[in-house]
């Protein structure tokens, strides 16, 4: 039974004074990332879903902080890989999770459907309840509590000083100022990736549900594309949202709704994309669950008809965010 303690927490707006300087910010935008995390985890370990998914929300707005500074201070490397695996762990759980809680069920199984449908439910359900309980062991465990302590430590009293090369630089800039390359460059890496994605070859919604022969290597090849646009779209939108106290309300506001609703459309497909890979291994023990082969191939039939579908919708977004202009200060 989930406490009050372990209800879900949504990040908290990072608010920066005008006066901070570059290093200023950096420290309390890390030290926001971890508290998201830490708040979440209770919540976590007691196999709340939501908590799962606020926690994970935190650890990628810390990674994205550390990729965003990577050229001024880098975070040890035993730390970074660290919070790397920890990543894995959260996003294989919450993985389960969406299969069986979300994409399954938009579906929109109903009659002979349904029952198609059902014993896969079942059988992401338990999957998702095994993740569960081997992450709460691995949050429970000493050496994880451990590694949040050190990098809570790293910001707080901004070890990267106590590095032997270390030259502040540009964190000696007042952090309006600082802000606006790193967002440009964020920006520039976001619309580099939607130009490679090569929309002018989509394909038709052309898989039926019940067919899954259309998904391919080369499905699979557009699906880490769109992926690594959906990643450097979130990395922009953090950034701006990290310095959004001191960047222009108007300018910094429509950047983040565009971003955001590009998010949307993305997280689907994603999702989309995940399921196949995770309906494959529910298929590769046939009559396990009540599930056949017929079930698998329905499911990832309509996930490809959806997916198809989804790349037609997704071609006039991409091209406004090539024109996407990045805030300046």
């Amino acid at each position: 039974m989930l406490t009050k303690t372990d209800l879900p927490v949504k990040a908290e707006p990072v608010r920066l004074r005008r006066d901070m300087t570059l290093e200023d910010a950096y420290r309390r935008i890390g030290l926001n990332c971890l508290r998201q995390i830490r708040a979440n985890q209770a919540g976590a370990q007691r196999r709340s879903i939501e908590s799962l998914h606020q926690m994970r929300v935190g650890l990628r707005r810390l990674r994205a902080a550390l990729d965003l500074f990577d050229n001024l201070v880098a975070l040890p490397a035993r730390q970074r890989e660290g919070l790397d695996a920890l990543a894995q762990q959260l996003g294989a759980t919450r993985d389960w999770d969406v299969l069986a809680t979300s994409t399954l069920a938009g579906f929109d199984a109903e009659g002979a459907a349904a029952a198609q449908i059902a014993p896969l439910q079942a059988a992401a359900q338990e999957r998702s309840a095994r993740s569960h309980t081997a992450l709460g062991a691995a949050l429970e465990a000493p050496v994880h509590d451990q590694l949040l302590t050190e990098v809570e430590d790293w910001f707080e009293q901004r070890r990267w000083r106590d590095e032997p090369d270390f030259e502040a630089g540009a964190l000696e800039q007042k952090a309006k100022r600082g802000a606006v390359p790193l967002l440009a460059h964020a920006q520039r890496r976001l619309r580099k990736r939607a130009r490679g994605l090569g929309l002018e070859r989509a394909p038709h919604a052309q898989a039926p549900a019940g067919d899954a022969e259309h998904v391919d290597a080369t499905n699979a090849d557009a699906a880490h594309a769109r992926h690594r646009v959906r990643i450097a779209a979130k990395k922009a939108r953090y950034a701006a949202e990290f310095f959004q106290s001191v960047l222009p309300g108007r300018q910094t506001k429509r950047y983040i709704a565009s971003l955001s609703s590009l998010q949307d459309r993305l997280g689907e497909l994603n999702d989309l994309a995940v399921a196949q890979g995770l309906l494959a291994q529910l298929g590769e023990h046939p009559g396990r669950n009540g599930i056949a082969r017929e079930h698998i191939m329905f499911a990832r039939g309509f996930a490809a008809a959806r997916t198809a579908a989804g790349v037609q919708a997704l071609r006039k977004p991409l091209k406004r965010l090539v024109k996407l202009k990045p805030v300046r200060g």
